[in-house]
């Protein structure tokens, strides 16, 4: 009796397992898809017109491919060195926000950046408009 219980048990941790892989594999989304679901929240928080949109989401299809590829290339050299992985994926960020800055306007550009978690020398002022807290500084004297 014991043994079979033992047996049901273990059976059912294994398709517990199993179907909690299966669910994991399902989420992993290809590059394209996540390029989609990052133009679309770019375009809420930036209010992007529809050329912009467009242009965002050309920039994000292409980068997040690319950068893929690059990451698929330094998994199959063999390479274990983290600092590979990060130099590669900040290389890509980059080229991201240099792109965007040809296609955003200025405060929807430092809104990207603050969003990225960048652009600490932006602050917003009383006008609602981000300008550099140098910037503010100069005018409260």
């Amino acid at each position: 009796m014991k043994y079979a219980l033992t047996c049901i048990i273990a059976i059912a941790a294994f398709f517990c397992c199993s179907n909690a892989y299966a669910q994991q594999q399902e989420e992993q989304k290809s590059p394209e898809e996540m390029a989609i679901i990052e133009a679309d929240k770019l375009e809420k928080e930036l209010l992007l017109t529809g050329t912009q949109l467009f242009y965002v989401d050309s920039i994000l299809r292409h980068n997040f491919v690319a950068l893929g590829d690059d990451m698929a290339l330094l998994k199959a050299r063999g390479s274990q060195d983290i600092d590979s992985y990060n130099t590669t994926r900040e290389k890509w960020i980059q080229k991201t926000i240099d792109a965007f800055k040809i296609v955003l306007d200025e405060q929807q550009y430092i809104k990207y950046l603050k969003y990225l978690g960048k652009g600490q020398e932006y602050k917003k002022g009383k006008d609602g408009k981000y300008h550099l807290k140098e910037d503010l500084k100069k005018k409260k004297k």
